[in-house]
């Protein structure tokens, strides 16, 4: 594309909670960007002081950064107050774990030019530098630009570690579904949820591969296990509320997810790779998201808006 970027006003949104220093390259990189006229929200949950003094560290006086403290817990929560607090009229998010490319604003703002597009997911590629231990996980590396504007497979769009909303929509949306992500009751997938919501919302998502940051969460072995198991309940629950909401594409995105992920994920590792960890994470995907669906039934959801609601007393 050879638009100019949108005249839109935008903030970032960082949430983040006990990472102490590691929020220090996120902000460099932020702050060295092409784009230079946004507002930077650390939305910091954390216990200690270390976040706010590794923002100020980096960051010193420059008006456009602010640490945002919340006592709430969970990504959802975290993204969703910095929506609230933001003044622009686009909110581009970030996880504490990635670096921005230059040009990362710029290339979502391109897409914004088109009064349609609601929100934007970039792309989102392996950090190279550094020492590597395990895998890396949770990235989007495709080239081609692509646009979304009916339901499809979520984890097909993109990665919320690299994602934007127009601000109005997000909040009339009712934002991220607080059970869903990382600390929250299912403990991931917010990021294909909000995408999905605006999809059966009759809204337009583009994947920019312009708009582009790198990910560097790389996963011992253990901790790759534990993600998986998140993950496959968090698709389950996911996918049994749009269900319980009358949608019943829930249950095929729930077979679609389980044959996909599950099935083919196994018999590859069995008849392909003969590998025993790709074996365990399709038995992962094959069983987790069942154990989602039955935890699903504990909690309300709000039919209208297709989220769950918050316990009692939470």
């Amino acid at each position: 594309m050879h638009h100019p970027p949108a005249l839109h006003t935008v903030s970032v949104v960082i949430p983040t909670r006990n990472r102490g220093s590691l929020i220090e390259e996120t902000i460099r990189s932020l702050l060295a960007m092409s784009h230079r006229d946004f507002e930077l929200i650390v939305v910091d949950q954390s216990t200690n002081e270390r976040t706010r003094e590794a923002v100020e560290a980096v960051a010193g006086s420059d008006p456009r950064v602010r640490v945002c403290r919340s006592m709430t817990v969970g990504s959802s929560a975290a993204r969703n107050v910095g929506a609230s607090e933001s003044q622009g009229d686009v909110v581009a998010y970030t996880d504490d774990d990635c670096i921005v490319a230059p040009g990362w604003l710029n290339g979502i703002l391109e897409e914004f030019v088109e009064p349609r597009v609601a929100a934007v997911f970039g792309r989102l590629l392996p950090f190279e530098s550094g020492p590597r231990t395990g895998r890396e996980v949770g990235f989007k590396a495709a080239m081609q630009r692509a646009e979304f504007d009916r339901p499809t497979p979520p984890w097909y769009i993109g990665h919320g570690g690299n994602m934007a909303f127009l601000r109005s929509v997000l909040l009339d949306l009712g934002g991220f579904d607080p059970l869903l992500g990382a600390g929250g009751v299912f403990g991931a997938w917010e990021d294909p949820d909000v995408a999905l919501r605006l999809l059966r919302a009759g809204r337009r998502i583009v994947y920019a591969p312009d708009a582009l940051a790198y990910h560097k969460h790389w996963k011992d072995w253990p901790a790759q296990r534990r993600m998986e198991r998140a993950y496959g309940i968090a698709a389950g629950a996911e996918f049994a509320k749009y269900m319980r909401c009358g949608d019943v594409y829930g249950a095929r995105l729930l077979a679609t997810w389980v044959w996909q992920m599950g099935v083919r994920r196994l018999g590859a590792g069995l008849l392909k790779w003969r590998s025993l960890k790709t074996m365990y994470l399709g038995y992962c995907q094959l069983v987790y998201p069942w154990i989602g669906v039955v935890r699903s039934a504990r909690y309300r959801v709000d039919r209208a808006k297709a989220i769950y609601l918050e316990p009692d007393g939470s």
